[in-house]
């Protein structure tokens, strides 16, 4: 999903939030971090070919020639909560 409407509403909202509150506050950080989020799942789930945890798996396979801690079976013994996490995830939303 390409929407620069989307995109310039958000820096528009998060510029008047830095203006008020500053960079560093606390309310500025969780809404920038919020719209983060939903704003990457909402372009994943427009966009009904592309998967968020599929991506992540593809990412974390093709890292993994390079740091072999993060192949499949290695990575719930080296980072058993992210593991966790993804399974649960998987389970979830299958």
């Amino acid at each position: 999903m390409n929407n620069p409407q989307l995109k310039q509403e958000i820096s528009r909202l998060l510029s008047t939030v830095l203006q008020i509150f500053g960079k560093n506050s606390r309310e500025y950080k969780n809404l920038e971090y919020f719209l983060d989020i939903l704003e990457t799942t909402y372009r994943y789930n427009f966009d009904g070919e592309r998967d968020l945890l599929d991506e992540l798996n593809k990412l974390l396979i093709k890292l993994s020639n390079t740091i072999p801690e993060l192949s499949q079976e290695k990575l719930s013994y080296n980072y058993p909560h992210i593991s966790a996490m993804l399974k649960y995830l998987d389970e979830w939303l299958s």
